[in-house]
């Protein structure tokens, strides 16, 4: 069974301008985006994948909290050749220098 690994973050943005960040910093890291809903605040993305090449997804999950506040939930999750975990972390660094920009 594949291993899967969850970090949850608390930001002081509301969901609809994380949801932003969220989509560019895939689209920084070359992501190819399966699934997302705005309303939901849902985002399910793919990396690697090529033949020889391990395979990640990443599962993001927006929570508004009120007062401006948002929480994600970003799950990581191999594919395939044990995927790679760093992957979590580098999406969560790119998230936060896309904010200190913002």
């Amino acid at each position: 069974m594949a291993a899967v690994k969850v970090e949850r973050r608390v930001y002081a943005l509301p969901p609809y301008q994380l949801f932003g960040i969220c989509l560019t910093a895939l689209g920084q890291l070359r992501a190819t985006i399966e699934r997302h809903d705005v309303e939901q605040g849902t985002i399910v993305a793919a990396f690697g994948g090529g033949s020889l090449a391990s395979a990640s997804e990443l599962s993001l999950a927006l929570r508004p909290l009120g007062e401006g506040q948002t929480e994600l939930a970003v799950t990581w999750r191999a594919r395939k050749r044990g995927g790679d975990r760093r992957l979590l972390t580098v999406f969560l660094d790119a998230i936060a220098s896309l904010i200190r920009l913002a």
